[in-house]
C-alpha cells in the first residue's frame, strides 16, 4: 500500500496499523517500510550487537600494514591440553617474494613460517613481492574441515626439532620429531639397525640411505675343539630366525610386518664335524644378520629419487685354521632376512624411475670341509623383506623395487654329508636346507595401501 499522508481527520484503517506492527527494513517509502539499517544506525556501546559481532569477526585477524610488515589483532585458542592461550594484538614480519604463513603453534604463540604445522591454528596465507604483500588469504577456521585428532599422532608431528637435511654423509638411528626430512643427493645416511621419521611437512630423499642388518645371525663356534664329534651351533635371532641345523628341517614361514619387533630375523649358523688326530683350530659358519628398518610418516609428501636399502646380511663361511690332520666338515650358514621399508604419506609417495627400494635376503654360505669324505651342505638364503606403501595415491613407475630372496651357498663335496642350516624367514621364507646346495629364499612382499585424502 501507498504511504499514508495524514492530516487533520484522515482514518487509521486496520491496514495501516498491520503494516507498521510487522515493519520492513528495506529502503521502500511505503507503509510498513522504513530505510535499511546501516553500521552507523547501531551503538557502538559495549555489549550491544554491533561491537559483540565486529568482536567476534575480527578475533585473530591479519591485515596489511606497511612493506614485508602486517598485523593481528587479539584474542585466544585452545591449546591441547585444553587450556587457554589468550594473545595480544601485534606487528609480524613475513619475508619478501614468497609465500608466508601466519599461525597459532602448539605453544599459543603466532608465528610465521613456510609452511603449516599439522596441529596448529591457521590464521593467513600472506604472499608478498618486489618487498610488499601482494595479497593476505583469511585462513582462520570457521567451516574449515579438519583432520581428526587420532590420526595427527600417526601422520606427521608437530615438527618439534624443525627441519632435517642430511647434507653430508653420516649415521643417524631412533626417533625422530622433524618439520621436513631430506637426504641430499650424493649423499649416504647409514642407519644403524633401525629410524623412523615423523614429520609434519615434507620427505624427499635424493641421496642414498643404507640401513645396516640389525638382528643377530647364529654366531656358530670358534676355537679348539677338544674332541671328535659333532658340534652344533646357535640359530638365529628374530620372529622367523633360521633354525634348522640339519637337511630335514622345514624353513620357518614368514611373519606380518606390523607386529612388535619388526625387524627381519637372522639366519641360523652352520655346523661342524671332526675326527681328531690332534687339536684342531677352526670356526663354524655364521648365519647372516637379519634387516632392520626404515620408517617415515609424513603429514606431506614423500618422494624418493635416491635409494633405499634395508637388505638382509650375507651369511660368513666357516675356516680352519689348523687342522692338525683332522678330518673336518663346515656347513654353511644360513642367510638374514630383509628388513623393512615402511612410507607412510597423508598426501602421497612417488619412487620415480631412478629411485631403488630394496630388502632383500642375505646369501647362504658354502659349505666347506678338510680331509673328509662326504658332503658339506650350503646354508640357506634367507627370505625377502617387506616394503609398504601407504597413502592416498602411490607412483612407482619404473622405480626398481627388490625383494629377492638370497641365494643359497654352494655344497661341498657329493652328498650324503651333513646338511647345512636355516635362513631367516620375514617377507619371504628361508630357502630349504641341504646336504648339497642350500635353497635359495622366496621372495618378500610388497604391499601397496591407499585410502581417501583427509
Amino acid at each position: 500500500m501507498v504511504k499514508t499522508t495524514f492530516v487533520n481527520g484522515t482514518t487509521v484503517t486496520p491496514d495501516f496499523l498491520n503494516a507498521i506492527n510487522d515493519p520492513t527494513f528495506d529502503g521502500q517509502d511505503l507503509d510498513g517500510h522504513f530505510a535499511k539499517i546501516t553500521n552507523d544506525d547501531l551503538s557502538d556501546t559495549a555489549g550491544q550487537i554491533k561491537p559483540e559481532w565486529t568482536t567476534f569477526r575480527d578475533t585473530l585477524k591479519v591485515q596489511a600494514a606497511t612493506g614485508l610488515t602486517c598485523s593481528h589483532l587479539g584474542g585466544s585458542v585452545i591449546l591441547a591440553d585444553g587450556a587457554i592461550a589468550t594473545i595480544s594484538p601485534a606487528n609480524l614480519s613475513v619475508a619478501n617474494n614468497t609465500t608466508n604463513y601466519i599461525y597459532v603453534n602448539e605453544a599459543g604463540t603466532v608465528v610465521v613460517g613456510v609452511l603449516l604445522l599439522v596441529r596448529c591454528t591457521p590464521l593467513a596465507k600472506v604472499i608478498t613481492s618486489a618487498g610488499s604483500i601482494s595479497s593476505i588469504v583469511d585462513l582462520r577456521p570457521r567451516f574449515q574441515i579438519q583432520p581428526r585428532a587420532n590420526t595427527i599422532a600417526s601422520f606427521g608431528s608437530g615438527g618439534y626439532e624443525g627441519d632435517l637435511t642430511i647434507s653430508s654423509n653420516q649415521s643417524l638411528s631412533g626417533v625422530r620429531f622433524v618439520r621436513n626430512f631430506t637426504v641430499s643427493a650424493g649423499v649416504t645416511l647409514t642407519v644403524s639397525g633401525f629410524l623412523q621419521i615423523i614429520a609434519s611437512g615434507n620427505i624427499a630423499i635424493d641421496g642414498t640411505i643404507t640401513i645396516t642388518p640389525a638382528i643377530p645371525g647364529g654366531r656358530g663356534f670358534s676355537g679348539n675343539f677338544p674332541s671328535p664329534g659333532l658340534v652344533v651351533a646357535d640359530s638365529g635371532l628374530g620372529y622367523g630366525g633360521g633354525g634348522g641345523h640339519n637337511s630335514s628341517a622345514a624353513p620357518i614361514y614368514p611373519y606380518s610386518f606390523s607386529g612388535s619387533p619388526n625387524p627381519g630375523s637372522g639366519g641360523a649358523a652352520g655346523i661342524a664335524t671332526l675326527s681328531i688326530s690332534a687339536t684342531p683350530a677352526f670356526a663354524t659358519s655364521r648365519g647372516g644378520f637379519g634387516g632392520g628398518f626404515f620408517t617415515c610418516d609424513a603429514a606431506g609428501t614423500i618422494t624418493i629419487t635416491g635409494g633405499i636399502y634395508c637388505n638382509g646380511g650375507d651369511a660368513i663361511s666357516g675356516v680352519v685354521d689348523s687342522d692338525d690332520g683332522a678330518s673336518i666338515a663346515l656347513a654353511g650358514g644360513g642367510g638374514g632376512s630383509g628388513g623393512l621399508i615402511w612410507l607412510k604419506s597423508l598426501l602421497g609417495i612417488t619412487a620415480t624411475a631412478a629411485a631403488v627400494l630394496s630388502a632383500k635376503g642375505g646369501n647362504g654360505a658354502a659349505g666347506s670341509r678338510f680331509n673328509y669324505a662326504n658332503s658339506a651342505g650350503g646354508g640357506a638364503g634367507g627370505g625377502g623383506g617387506y616394503i609398504v606403501l601407504q597413502s592416498p595415491s602411490t607412483n612407482t613407475t619404473g622405480a626398481t623395487i627388490n625383494l629377492v630372496g638370497g641365494a643359497g651357498g654352494i655344497g661341498a663335496g657329493t652328498p650324503p654329508g651333513i646338511g647345512s642350516s636355516l635362513g631367516g624367514s620375514y617377507g619371504g621364507q628361508s630357502g630349504a636346507p641341504s646336504n648339497g646346495n642350500g635353497g635359495s629364499g622366496t621372495s618378500g612382499q610388497l604391499v601397496l595401501q591407499s585410502f581417501l585424502p583427509i
